[in-house]
């Protein structure tokens, strides 16, 4: 009779094993998905500021001369970097001054060839990877040229 309640108890342990089992196998698919639910969702934050940030500084580029003056009207933080203006923004979407807090920037860069006038903006991520880019060309008017 010992023997008999033994063997239960080793069966309703081993059931026991088989169900915990199962459970951390599924809450180990569950944390996967919600990390990748958490990733894609970041992405797509970024691309979102990225896409409206560039949106915006292609009507700034086009409604000014493309100088780093004429770009600072609308980004006041806005630096020169090299042939290209650029603005840097925090991880918060934030404009900010300090190279060293920068999660993204802005880059643009213009340019003139006869009567059309040029721009390349981009956004680019910490690691540098291009988030968003636009290329634009669009004829000079009359009132460009003086």
């Amino acid at each position: 009779m010992g023997s008999q309640n033994n063997t239960r108890s080793s069966l309703f342990l081993i059931e026991l094993i088989i169900a915990i089992l199962f459970f951390s196998l599924g809450a180990a698919v569950c944390v996967q998905a919600f990390v990748k639910a958490h990733t894609l969702t970041g992405q797509a934050q970024d691309l979102s500021f990225a896409s409206s940030a560039v949106s915006s500084a292609a009507s700034a580029v086009k409604y000014t001369d493309g100088s780093l003056e004429g770009i600072q009207a609308y980004f006041p933080q806005a630096f020169a970097d090299g042939d290209e203006v650029a603005v840097d923004y925090d991880s918060d979407f934030a404009p900010c001054s300090d190279g060293a807090d920068a999660a993204y920037t802005l880059r643009i860069r213009t340019g003139n060839e006869d009567d059309v006038r040029s721009a390349s903006i981009r956004m680019d991520g910490l690691d540098g990877q291009t988030i968003y880019a636009l290329d634009l060309r669009w004829p000079v008017q009359e009132a460009d040229h003086g």
